[in-house]
């Protein structure tokens, strides 16, 4: 490889280079800038993305030590990928914001992700709107972010579309943030408890004399009943998180316990067990 044409950093080493991106060390804003680039910031990927410490010290809050001596000829590392930084930075510009619905949904969240770290307002708000209109499209993602970053209305929103997901989905998404996860477990638990009703009779009726009651009306409703319902625990999950689930499903076979006195009271009670349990959720953002 020919490298007598690659751009230089300050100390003379090589600048890693992408087709058709800015050369390193150039304001992501382009030629419409005319500010000194008086501060260097090195991508995680190792681009060199030329800033202003005047913008990073108006534009966010979160920055650390912008005015503080340092060389200016030493990048200044960051963890953040190079297309996310030059996004964050177009962001800090007195000029027209770029558009987030026009990022993949990858750079979306990351740019999220940045602009929370780095407090860039201008970018969390525009990351925040487009998130909580798409919570349905990526809601593992909008659980993840909003529940880091105390969005407590897009986090509950999210969240009941997030029971039919994994445990390694969750991890992976949130990055192993910890008070995401444990909060999406104890959400997550009381949607179980609402499976373990909807997939298993209440108790037969005892009698005053403190006996089981027992008929030949219950075993075909129970039979008809039980072939409408979903088989597993993660197929009634899903149905809760699609808002497919109804309890109209166990009336629809309640004739076949009309000859008896004791059989209806009971499906009226294996009804009322599950909404009591649907309606005793708390929100999400409550165990956060």
């Amino acid at each position: 490889m020919n490298t007598d044409n690659l751009p230089q950093q300050y100390d003379g080493s090589e600048v890693k280079e992408e087709a058709s991106d800015e050369l390193g060390g150039r304001c992501p804003a382009g030629p419409e800038c005319q500010l000194e680039i008086d501060i260097i910031l090195r991508s995680s990927d190792g681009y060199l993305i030329g800033a202003h410490r005047s913008n990073l010290d108006q534009y966010s809050d979160g920055f650390p030590d912008i005015n503080a001596p340092m060389d200016a000829t030493q990048p200044v590392d960051l963890v953040e990928d190079a297309d996310t930084l030059k996004i964050l930075m177009r962001f800090m510009h007195k000029q027209r914001y770029p558009k987030v619905s026009w990022l993949e949904t990858r750079q979306i969240f990351a740019l999220a992700e940045a602009a929370e770290k780095y407090l860039v307002y201008s970018a969390i708000s525009a990351c925040h709107d487009y998130i909580e209109g798409h919570v349905k499209q990526n809601p593992i993602e909008s659980l993840c972010y909003a529940a880091k970053f105390n969005h407590p209305q897009i986090a509950d929103t999210a969240a009941i579309h997030s029971i039919c997901k994994s445990l390694d989905e969750i991890r992976t998404s949130s990055q192993n943030h910890h008070p995401t996860i444990y909060a999406w477990l104890q959400y997550r638990e009381g949607y179980i408890s609402v499976v373990e009703s909807a997939l298993n009779p209440p108790a037969p009726y005892i009698n005053s004399r403190k006996q089981q009651h027992l008929c030949h009306f219950w075993e075909p409703y129970l039979t008809a009943t039980m072939t409408e319902l979903p088989r597993t625990t993660m197929q009634c999950l899903r149905l809760l998180a699609e808002n497919r689930f109804s309890v109209s499903l166990y009336s629809k076979h309640s004739d076949l316990v009309n000859g008896c006195a004791a059989c209806p009271t009971r499906v009226l009670n294996w009804k009322r067990d599950i909404l009591d349990k649907m309606e005793s959720i708390p929100a999400f953002h409550t165990f956060i």
